[in-house]
């Protein structure tokens, strides 16, 4: 929304500067967005005239002009060539400074020099010199009419300075699209009167009973519509007044008819439009006569039909549904109602009578519409938000006065105001201790009122000393309940003069939320071993079958086809987010993500409506779950330029390695790797978690080719998730330290021959019951299949290694427990020793 100062002072007096009434706005919660001051970057520029034009005698592509610039002549070097002698151009004098341009600090001042060895005293300025427009290809060349020594601001109708604010409104106050809106925020931090300009307008021979009806056919999307008709209107500019007021503020002028409704629009937030009366047609099908009764056009508010064609005024053919309001006569569709009027009716030169419309429509509807056909207009921006049902004659009476003013004419007397469902006046009860209990400091209940009455609201009856009953004025769509009257006593007051006070509650409570630690815990451990978080949606699409389960959660009203179903697991999010980051060039990816997923319980409906979603619910449908997932993709790690490995891309013992090192850190003892058979729905090759052999904590494994495929993720994909509930429970608070070993350590390999079916767990299991003395580490350093090594075998290589805490071990003991070991490799596993 922009408005200028010089506007605003026609409807409130207020003395602050530009600069003090961009912050007064900007308090009261209309954000400045940007103001610049008009006429005043103009100051030192006058039209003048080009006397004499001869060539530089220094240079090829310059002239040396004589100019007159009112009060006498001055010498110009120039390097345009699109003037001759006579023409009046822009001329800015010695001392002045161009317009300052968009990122330039500093205006550039001109001065008095040589320019190659000639006098120039001034410059002659092009449209793009002045930041009038981007045309820099030659001097701005003025109207003939133009008065030379004229200042230029005054030669551009900006004669004397003003400022144009440019404000962001929020959508909850439509009010505030108008100029009159913000004059009455302005009166109310003054306590000046609001101006509301006063006409009266005379009577005519003719009556609109006799001119126009008006039918509304869906009362819900036009509740309420005003036709009124002025005839004999002289089509035509509009004078300097409205045209100048109109282009402050970055609209054009069309006509003096067309110019007129914009005014209004900009001045109280109602769009209007206006249609040649005579373009309209009756049931009969032919245009208003006076003399037949059967020619009177009706104005018809009806929906479109589906696949109804309508050129709009932009010349663009569209295409309509049922869905979309129009306003038609008995014929055929002559405006997009609340958007845009059709060419089949556009006011012209040759336009004598004028029906002009003040409506108010459904905002969804607009918005709806406007959004379907890409047409987004200064109406349709002002009916989305809501506009006020309640000033839309006032809007169509003073439309009509200032058509008489500027385009003249007879306006007939009456109106025909089609308001089917008048709204009844809402009222709220404001308690004012609640006011000064939420401040934190006393506002005094008179204070109180004056700043609501200030604001347009009617004070109902006396009022008791602790409460007061408001009626709420159309225009304000926002005040819905007590606590909104609270914000405008907020606003009005000053937000700067309430005190600032420290956080009350938790202020000296000695307690804490250690699962939060222990989750901040396990995201440290994660990125330090390399990890970048990353953080999903909540909600997914039931299309990623792959995430789906018989437990599976379905919204019962989603938001969009994309967001129907509460994740069942965190690897949905973890693929997109590797897809993202793989389209923009990051190929070697490691990504952990920490949430919430959601399951059914048994029996439970298949649908959850939002109110189930709490977890206190006593009965509650849902399960949720703390889980930590895990994806890799790309190369093992970001090689050394000289490294021979450069493409050695991650495998699923790199997960593995990772995982262990992650429970290892986080206090996770006696786990198990047990690997699948067979692939599931999502992992090729996988592997269970397990504690205590009985306890699965997760799993891990790489992902599907083909699912990979649809992801559009072109390397191997190895995931892991595993329940985060299971692991704060299950780790070992306690961490215990051991000093660094004195005394030396005895190393034994074993390379041995098994079978294909014998796991490293087997293994392991073996040496458990064995339990051979001193032995402190068990590592597995090779795993062989080749020519050598029969087929359904393996080769397998471990290193063994022995040490006492208290002295040095012999050889004699370290054999005695080592050949027993193997011994039980030999009997267990029936291992074949190299």
């Amino acid at each position: 929304m922009k408005v200028t100062l010089n506007w605003l002072k026609q409807y409130v007096d207020f003395n602050w500067s530009p600069e003090e009434l961009a912050e007064r706005l900007t308090m009261l919660g209309l954000e400045v967005e940007s103001f610049a001051k008009l006429g005043g970057e103009f100051d030192g520029i006058v039209v003048s005239q080009v006397i004499t034009k001869e060539k530089h005698p220094n240079a090829d592509k310059l002239t040396v002009c004589r100019v007159s610039d009112g009060k006498g002549e001055r010498q110009i070097v120039c390097g345009a060539q699109n003037f001759k002698p006579g023409d009046k151009v822009p001329l800015i004098l010695p001392g002045a400074s161009l317009p300052l341009k968009p990122g330039e600090k500093e205006p550039f001042t001109i001065k008095v020099g040589k320019i190659r060895g000639v006098e120039s005293h001034g410059m002659m300025c092009s449209p793009k010199e002045l930041g009038l427009s981007d045309d820099a290809a030659g001097l701005m060349i003025l109207r003939e009419d133009a008065s030379v020594g004229q200042p230029f601001p005054e030669y551009l109708g900006r004669a004397g300075s003003d400022v144009v604010y440019d404000l962001e409104v929020t959508p909850n106050r439509p009010d505030l699209n108008s100029v009159i809106g913000i004059a009455r925020e302005i009166g109310a931090l003054t306590g000046n009167p609001l101006r509301i300009p006063q006409f009266s307008i005379l009577d005519s021979q003719f009556s609109i009973s006799d001119l126009v009806a008006v039918r509304i056919e869906d009362a819900n999307l036009c509740p309420r519509y005003v036709a009124r008709v002025i005839k004999g209107v002289k089509t035509g500019p509009s004078p300097d007044w409205l045209r100048q007021t109109l282009e402050k503020v970055g609209v054009r002028s069309i006509n003096n008819v067309v110019d007129v409704t914009n005014y209004v629009m900009l001045e109280i937030g109602q769009p209007l439009h206006a249609f040649d009366y005579h373009l309209l047609q009756s049931r009969a099908g032919v245009s208003p006569a006076p003399d037949r009764r059967d020619a009177c056009p009706t104005i018809v508010v009806r929906r479109a039909k589906d696949g109804e064609r309508f050129t709009t005024l932009d010349g663009q053919q569209r295409t309509l549904t049922n869905e979309m309001l129009m306003i038609a006569d008995e014929n055929k569709g002559i405006a997009l109602a609340g958007i845009m009027g059709g060419q089949n009716s556009e006011i012209n030169e040759q336009t004598v009578d004028v029906l002009l419309e003040s409506a108010c429509f459904n905002p969804t509807n607009i918005r709806r519409t406007s959004k379907a056909l890409g047409l987004r207009t200064d109406a349709s921006y002002r009916f989305e938000r809501g506009a006020d049902i309640g000033i839309t004659d006032w809007a169509s009476r003073r439309c009509a006065q200032l058509i008489l003013e500027t385009a003249g004419g007879q306006l007939a007397p009456g109106v025909v105001d089609a308001y089917p469902n008048p709204a009844a006046p809402r009222e709220i009860t404001l308690h004012h201790g609640n006011t000064s209990d939420l401040f934190g400091v006393e506002v005094p209940v008179k204070h109180q009122r004056q700043f609501l009455t200030s604001l347009g609201l009617e004070q109902v009856g006396e009022g008791a000393p602790e409460e007061t009953t408001f009626r709420i004025p159309t225009f304000r769509v926002d005040l819905k309940r007590g606590a909104d009257l609270i914000e405008e006593v907020c606003r009005l007051y000053g937000v700067d003069r309430i005190p600032s006070t420290p956080p009350r509650g938790a202020i000296g409570s000695n307690q804490f939320d250690g699962v939060y630690d222990q989750i901040g815990e396990v995201r440290r451990i994660l990125t330090g071993l390399g990890l970048n978080e990353a953080q999903g949606q909540t909600l997914i699409s039931s299309a990623e079958l792959e995430m789906r389960s018989t437990q599976s959660v379905m919204l019962a009203n989603p938001l969009s086809s994309d967001m129907d179903m509460l994740r069942p697991s965190l690897l949905s999010g973890l693929l997109h987010s590797l897809r993202h980051n793989l389209h923009r060039k990051s190929h070697d990816l490691g990504l952990f993500e920490i949430g919430r997923v959601f399951q059914r319980t048994a029996g439970a409906p298949p649908t959850v409506h939002e109110g189930q979603f709490r977890r206190q619910d006593a009965g509650r449908t849902l399960n949720e779950e703390r889980r930590v997932a895990i994806a890799l993709t790309g190369q093992r790690a970001l090689p050394f330029w000289t490294a021979d490995d450069r493409d050695a891309g991650c495998d699923i013992y790199d997960l593995k390695g990772l995982l262990e090192e992650f429970l290892e850190q986080f206090g996770l003892r006696g786990l198990s790797w047990t690997k699948r058979s067979e692939s599931t729905a999502l992992l090729l090759e996988s592997a269970t978690i397990t504690l205590g052999g009985k306890l699965v904590l997760g799993e891990f494994g790489q992902l599907l080719p083909t699912l990979a495929k649809q992801y559009d993720l072109p390397g191997a994909v190895f995931l892991a998730e595993l329940s985060l509930d299971q692991l704060l429970a299950r780790r070992s608070a306690a961490k215990s330290f051991k000093s660094l070993p004195q005394f030396p350590s005895i190393r034994r390999d074993v390379a041995m021959l098994v079978a294909d079916r014998v796991t490293h767990d087997d293994v392991l299991e073996v040496v458990k019951k064995t339990r051979p003395g001193n032995l402190e580490n068990v590592e597995l350093f090779d795993v062989f299949r080749g020519k050598s090594v029969p087929e359904g075998q393996k080769s397998i290589a471990y290193a063994f290694t022995y040490r006492h805490a208290e002295r040095t071990l012999t050889d004699t003991e370290v054999n005695a427990a080592h050949d027993k070991l193997v011994e039980q490799f030999r009997q267990k596993l029936q291992a074949v020793v190299r």
